[in-house]
């Protein structure tokens, strides 16, 4: 079985936004564990108003590969598009930020908001 660490984030509709990726990704890993959600300022100049955080923790023997094209998909459904980056816009971001041992995205894990969300992630998890 594969662990696997997600990192959620949203700063448009916030509430609901968040809610609808925790619904989609909850359908697709039944298993799947949430923290709580913390709400961070924007990182980067571009972005606009606060951003509501998560992370999500969950064991499968699905690929990576897979994995991460659903949480594509789930990005799609809910009305991503590529511009809206450029305009300050995230209307939700679902990243695949640990594999296993292996941290795919070292610079999230040192986000303000990340020391607390890892804290409840291993009260969670028992680790």
């Amino acid at each position: 079985m594969h662990k696997v660490l997600l990192s959620i984030g949203t700063n448009t509709d916030t509430c609901f936004n968040m809610k609808r990726a925790i619904d989609n990704l909850h359908s697709c890993f039944p298993n799947i564990q949430f923290t709580s959600i913390i709400e961070s300022a924007p990182c980067g100049a571009i972005f606009k108003g606060p951003f509501l955080n998560i992370l999500a923790y969950f064991e499968t023997n699905m690929v990576k590969e897979e994995i991460q094209g659903r949480f594509k998909s789930i990005e799609k459904i809910m009305g991503r598009q590529s511009s809206h980056k450029a305009q300050g816009i995230v209307l939700i971001d679902i990243d695949l930020i640990q594999w296993d041992n292996e941290v795919l995205k070292p610079d999230d894990f040192k986000r303000d908001y990340m020391n607390e969300l890892i804290v409840q992630m291993q009260d969670i998890v028992g680790n």
